[in-house]
């Protein structure tokens, strides 16, 4: 139980304040699951409060989350791997697992809700946690079994599929995760070739995918030691201007991780220009490389990436411009960086230069944009 709950609580720290897609909560839906397959009701609340617990300073401390996240999940969690466990002594495994991901998204969702109004809806994207279960499965009878060659495969099949999907599509690291843990499943006397195969497919995967090593870099945000300390969110590169702190005018800067300190991304504005609760000046820009997508952007944001300025930076970035207009073929620089707090989305964020490249309007912002009709 003590090996469990330490590889219980890194894993924990890998949550996100929003569920990301095809993931839910990831490896904490993970953690919960095997505690209540493993361990009797009492046992698996316990393992699973001092997982929480355990992660919660890693996740604070290097601003991963918000503090009320990392709490809500200490407190929530416990109950809920108690009921999951309940149902499996009685009932089973597969019977577990629809309980727990029922519960982990209905609980989700509810406080989202609560706390967030209708801007909390992406919570119920936790229903997607399920697809972990067969990766917990391989682990779980690995485990009964005493193979300790199917234990490393199944964990590292489900290591492949999260960093396969975290934010960024991975295709090929993919399919070698889902085939893989399929050969587990069906074959268990193979664990010991399959181990081998996939550490061997893992290390290929890292140095061949450029969106499998993003999405680890992201993911480990609160194991970087820089993470712990005040220069976290420092900008070192001059093109971009450089601080002390990037997010110093940003609102709520836990929400968001940064993939990459400064980029000049190109692409068109289609839809209109908004202002948001916080005041920041923001815009959709299908950009010409799609590396800057993520898998929220694609099926969220219609495939663009967003951009937004924070007002103290108005007046000099749209200033010569005078905004935004759709038509509108732009060079933006800024921070790329992930948005865990709506849709594991990517963004610029903060945008500390806009140019217009090109322009099929005749008029400015918001002139622009007056009496015309666009695509929802």
């Amino acid at each position: 139980m003590i090996v469990f709950v330490l590889l219980g609580a890194l894993a924990m720290a890998t949550m996100v304040n929003a569920p990301a897609i095809f993931l839910g909560y990831g490896l904490a839906y993970l953690v919960t699951l095997l505690a209540a397959w493993m361990f009797k009701p009492k046992k698996a609340f316990i393992a699973v409060l001092i997982a929480t617990l355990l992660a919660t300073p890693i996740m604070t401390i290097s601003k991963a989350v918000f503090l009320e996240v990392a709490l809500l999940n200490a407190i929530v969690r416990p109950p809920v791997a108690y009921v999951a466990s309940v149902v499996r002594w009685r009932k089973g495994l597969l019977e577990s697992t629809f309980t727990l991901t029922a519960l982990e998204t209905l609980v989700a969702l509810m406080i989202a809700l609560l706390y967030y109004g209708d801007d909390g809806i992406h919570t119920s994207l936790t229903i997607f946690g399920i697809f972990l279960a067969p990766f917990a499965y391989t682990i779980y009878r690995s485990i009964e079994r005493e193979d300790k060659p199917g234990i490393v495969a199944g964990s590292l099949a489900s290591l492949v599929f999260f960093f396969s999907i975290f934010i960024f599509p991975a295709v090929i690291p993919l399919i070698v995760a889902v085939v893989f843990v399929s050969i587990l499943l069906l074959s268990p006397r193979f664990s010991r070739i399959v181990a081998v195969m996939l550490a061997a497919a893992l290390i290929l995967s890292a140095m061949g995918s450029t969106a499998f090593r993003e999405n680890i870099e992201v993911s480990m945000y609160p194991f970087i030691p820089q993470n712990w300390g005040k220069d976290r969110w420092i900008q070192d590169n001059s093109s971009c201007g450089i601080t002390s702190n990037v997010f110093a005018n940003t609102h709520t800067p836990e929400r968001l991780r940064i993939v990459e300190r400064c980029v000049v991304v190109t692409g068109r504005v289609e839809r209109p220009p908004f202002i948001a609760g916080d005041g920041d000046y923001c815009f959709d820009l299908i950009p010409e490389s799609d590396r800057y997508l993520g898998v929220g952007n694609y099926i969220l944001r219609k495939g663009a990436l967003h951009v937004e300025i924070v007002p103290s930076d108005q007046s000099v970035v749209l200033g010569q411009i005078e905004g935004v207009c759709p038509g509108d073929r732009l060079k933006v620089v800024g921070v790329w960086v992930v948005d865990t707090d709506h849709g594991m989305w990517t963004e610029i964020h903060p945008a500390v230069k806009v140019e217009i490249l090109s322009t099929k309007s005749e008029k400015r912002w918001p002139d622009c944009v007056l009496g015309r009709q666009f695509e929802d």
